[in-house]
């Protein structure tokens, strides 16, 4: 009976923590139920007064119900509305003294935005996104994404416009741990290669909205033939992330004119750059071989002539004509 209780104390997932609790919750309206949405926007539209509400009171306020407020707390990652509740309370004191800062990430870039501006609203924007998919990040699925991958013999791996670049890096990042992956940018070639995967190999597909028609096709191909499915994305209910075995969360908005933007591939980019570390430390004595190895390989390409014997240092690659140097 110990044992058990103490086993359920380690698979509890751990309370939320944002330190952009009303982006989050931004980032996660499109997959919030109808009673929920209304819920998200009375706190978006006023969330000092919210701040100050007991669960009856916003349920009032919002129109909905105790139990929807229970939900909602929980869809956003919390144990219920006490820790929510606290979790707004310290957001909206950070908001009174950064509020200028909150209103031009949540409100994008405008027509009227100089340069200057630009340049400071994105380069927030993509820093904000690193920082809160760092938050989001349950380890318990990142754990098991790191075990999948250690066993899997294959890594399939599958993205879109721009996740496929981050699809792309990923294989990249793999191939140079000395595992076999292959990569797809397009539902037809992911399709017709359905027979490179076998049962214990997994499949990492990595979509932002979760939505997109092609991924969940080639998800659930994969999938019927008992392949691991491995999920990135942005939201936190989708008809992918219904099909994913393992999910990962990223954290970034997309706003005004940024549809595909640079900080959902940031923060795509950071879950990946932290799995393969992860990897790699599991695995460093054949993980070293192998980076050595690619090192050596390419060494020549740069100017320089890298031998695997020599470890890692470099000598400098002189070439001669006509008895010039």
């Amino acid at each position: 009976m110990k044992g058990s209780v103490m086993a359920q104390r380690l698979s509890a997932p751990a309370a939320a923590s944002y330190s952009d609790l009303m982006g989050e919750i931004r980032d996660s309206f499109k997959s919030f139920h109808a009673t929920e949405a209304a819920i998200a926007m009375c706190v978006l539209n006023n969330p000092k007064d919210v701040a100050h509400m007991n669960i009856s009171q916003l349920a009032d306020y919002s129109e909905t119900s105790v139990a929807s407020v229970v939900r909602f707390s929980k869809a956003i990652g919390y144990k219920g509305y006490p820790e929510f509740r606290m979790a707004l309370v310290s957001e909206v004191s950070r908001i009174g003294f950064t509020a200028s800062k909150v209103v031009e990430l949540d409100s994008g870039i405008t027509i009227s935005d100089s340069l200057e501006e630009i340049i400071r609203k994105i380069s927030q924007a993509d820093a904000q996104a690193i920082k809160t998919t760092a938050e989001r990040i349950d380890i318990d699925s990142f754990a098991k994404t790191v075990d999948a991958w250690d066993r899997a013999q294959t890594i399939g791996i599958f993205g879109l416009v721009s996740s496929g670049y981050v699809a792309m890096d990923l294989s990249l990042k793999l191939n140079r741990q000395g595992k076999t992956t292959t990569a797809w940018r397009d539902a037809h070639t992911a399709l017709t290669s359905v027979s490179l995967l076998k049962p214990g190999d997994c499949l990492v597909a990595i979509s932002h909205s979760g939505t997109t028609v092609d991924v969940v096709d080639v998800m659930q191909a994969f999938k019927s033939r008992g392949i691991t499915i491995i999920l990135i994305t942005n939201s936190l209910r989708s008809s992918a992330t219904a099909l994913a075995d393992i999910v990962l969360h990223t954290s970034a908005r997309e706003t005004t004119f940024r549809s595909g933007a640079t900080a959902s591939r940031i923060a795509q980019l950071t879950v990946v750059d932290c799995l393969c570390v992860a990897l790699a430390q599991r695995n460093w004595s054949g993980t070293k071989s192998a980076l050595e190895e690619s090192r050596a390989a390419v060494g020549s390409r740069s100017g320089t002539k890298v031998s695997v014997d020599e470890g890692m240092r470099k000598q400098p690659l002189t070439r001669t004509r006509g008895g010039n140097k």
